[in-house]
């Protein structure tokens, strides 16, 4: 096996989601990485390193893709390109944005990836891909790509790119097992412990023979594969697709046994119910839905899946790599894991989880407003100059009315960053660091403290007038005014504090001198 250069770069898209965040932690100390998500970093729950670098863009949208393609190539480019963004549902509904985001993202990176020179395109699809309604088939590397549901389809299109690409710079397609960690984190292992573990007198109801079966691969083996891919990527071919998977599948009566054990200690039994019972209980719960608004994960079309077995065998990729799943971390031995963190800290239990049983198309308001405060930057930022070099406005800003028009645009500018970094990370923390270095500087230069607040109160209202004046963030008003207000108020609060401190430490100076002075003889 080899290894992973010094300092290689990695770009690693979808980074705030489940695989994407885990396998960011899992690297950093390996490796540079440009890591690109839609979220925060805070929001994600990646802490802060040296090695990451995180940019906030939906790939979705080519003109952005392509500036954080173009930044990083300027910084000298990537070694690997792990494309793990991607949208999902449990609708079954044929939303666009399997388009937008599966399908067009996908090609958006393929072409503009050329420009950063990756040694290796690694992209992240899923083993749903075939089709597995005929029990005797057992899938593999090289099964069929025939399904039908819609999140299959976008990755088989997004799978044909990808292979059109192969021919520019080599490729590797790992379709992807089940995947979970010590907190579950996959959406319906959780729906499933979640109903089990209730003590309802439902939950020993298991729809069908309790057959349903798929392949469940741990998230610390799967950061093995996507490394242990960089570290051998010469001896790859040019285009390579592998299945992120053990051999075999696991059955949900097996895992109630297993979960019920370590639950309650002891395993309980379950109650078989009909296909056809399970049909009419669902449908049920579905136009409840309708009615509360709030629609239950369980959907009619999941019922054509019950009994059904995701059989695998990726012997082959198993060979390749020199790399198989750790036995302590199969699906079986990990449910001890699961079930104590999900007694020991329910509350973390379900904040993680939710998110990954509720997946819905939605847009990140946050990132939303940053991308139109950078559209909008230049002519905010040109707008709040000419009011401060406009000669009525001299005894307002005596100060500023005399800078340069180059120094006035470079202050505009850093205090205009320092807002959209609220929006981009929801984190005001950096603002406290700013108002104070900003209060000194202004201080020694002579600016009054209410000289300078004025100014930065009307740099704030200049953007938010813009931002309000947006037909595309009219829903996104009171979002706005919360962000901005609430900012302008740490930083106007910092600054006068600082004042105050100058001024008192200036009165004291002052005293020692007059008594040193009063004491000479």
């Amino acid at each position: 096996m080899g290894s992973i250069p010094q300092k290689s770069a990695i770009l690693v898209t979808g980074a705030s989601g489940f695989v994407g965040s885990h396998f960011v932690g899992f690297m950093k100390e390996h490796c540079i990485i440009y890591a690109l998500a839609r979220r925060s970093q805070r929001d994600a729950g990646v802490e802060a390193h040296s090695h990451i670098q995180w940019i906030r863009c939906d790939i979705g949208k080519r003109e952005k893709l392509s500036q954080v393609v173009d930044d990083i190539a300027a910084q000298g480019g990537v070694d690997f390109i792990f494309h793990f963004a991607g949208y999902y549902d449990f609708t079954n509904d044929d939303s666009a944005e399997y388009q937008r985001t599966n399908v067009d993202g996908t090609r958006y990176l393929l072409e503009l990836s050329e420009k950063i020179s990756p040694k290796r395109f690694i992209f992240s699809s899923s083993l749903t891909v075939t089709d597995f309604s005929d029990p005797d088939v057992i899938i593999n590397e090289k099964s069929p790509l025939d399904a039908t549901i819609p999140y299959a389809r976008s990755k088989i299109a997004a799978e044909e790119l990808v292979r059109a690409h192969s021919g520019k710079v080599p490729c590797t397609i790992v379709r992807l097992a089940a995947i979970f960690s010590d907190w579950c984190e996959y959406g319906p292992l959780y729906i499933l412990l979640k109903n089990w573990l209730s003590g309802s007198w439902k939950a020993r109801l298991m729809p069908g023979r309790g057959e349903t079966a798929l392949p469940y691969l741990h998230v610390y083996d799967l950061n093995r594969l996507f490394k242990g891919i960089m570290e051998q990527h010469e001896d790859l071919g040019q285009l390579d697709v592998l299945a992120a998977s053990p051999n075999g599948c696991v059955a949900q009566k097996d895992l109630f046994s297993i979960g019920s054990r370590y639950y309650y200690g002891h395993s309980l039994s379950l109650q078989p119910i009909p296909i056809w019972l399970a049909y009419l209980g669902v449908k049920a719960l579905e136009f409840a839905g309708k009615i509360t608004g709030d629609a239950p994960f369980e959907q009619t079309w999941m019922l054509k899946y019950l009994d059904r077995r995701m059989n695998i065998n990726a012997s082959f990729t198993h060979a390749l790599l020199g790399w198989e799943p750790t036995p302590r971390y199969h699906v079986t031995r990990r449910m001890l894991f699961l079930i104590e963190n999900m007694k020991s800290n329910p509350s973390l239990w379900e904040e993680r989880n939710l998110a990954m049983a509720n997946k819905v198309s939605e847009e990140r308001p946050g990132l939303k407003i940053y991308e139109v405060m950078t559209e909008v930057k230049a002519a905010v930022v040109e707008e709040h100059v000419l009011f401060l070099l406009d000669p009525a406005n001299s005894r307002r800003f005596p100060h500023y009315t005399g800078l340069e028009r180059e120094t006035l645009t470079i202050r505009a500018n850093l205090i205009y960053e320092m807002l959209e970094v609220v929006f981009l990370n929801g984190d005001r923390r950096h603002i406290l660091c700013y108002a104070n270095y900003l209060a000194r500087q202004r201080s020694l230069e002579g600016v009054e403290l209410l000289e300078l607040s004025q100014v930065l109160e009307h740099t704030v209202d200049t953007l938010k007038k813009t931002l309000l004046g947006r037909s595309d963030l009219v829903r996104y008003h009171q979002r706005i005014h919360d962000k901005i207000d609430l900012t302008l108020q740490l930083l106007l609060d910092e600054i006068e504090d600082v004042y105050d401190h100058l001024a008192e430490w200036s009165g004291n100076e002052l005293a020692q001198t007059a008594r040193e002075h009063c004491l000479r003889p």
